[in-house]
Formats: structure tokens, sequence, C-alpha cells
């Protein structure tokens, strides 16, 4: 059973992203956000705290 679980995760690869707190920092994860989109990488998985999550929800509501 677990066999299945992990082969299903090991066919693709997925990107995860983790965004911090403070206001600075918050700002620069749209600059990171914005090169992610230029270059095609689609992000699966956001985890986020602070000021992080509200960049976080803003990208996933689209």
């Amino acid at each position: 059973m677990l066999d299945n679980f992990f082969s299903a995760f090991k066919k693709k690869k997925r990107v995860g992203l983790a965004l911090g707190g403070g206001v600075a920092r918050g700002i620069a994860h749209i600059g990171v956000l914005k090169v992610f989109k230029k270059h095609k990488i689609p992000i699966h998985f956001i985890s986020a705290t602070s000021a992080g999550s509200i960049i976080g929800a803003l990208y996933a509501a689209g």
C-alpha cells in the first residue's frame, strides 16, 4: 500500500514554496512568485506565516 503511495510522488516532480513573515520579506515574495510565473515553474504547495501567508493566500486564490 505504501509503495503505491510513494510511487505516485516519484513520477512527477513537485515544487513547494515556504513564505516567511515580515513586511519587507512579504514584498520580496511577490518578486519571487513573478519569476516563477515568468519561467513557467508551477507551484504545487505553499506554506507560509504572517505576511507570507497573505501573499501565499492571494497567489493561491489566483
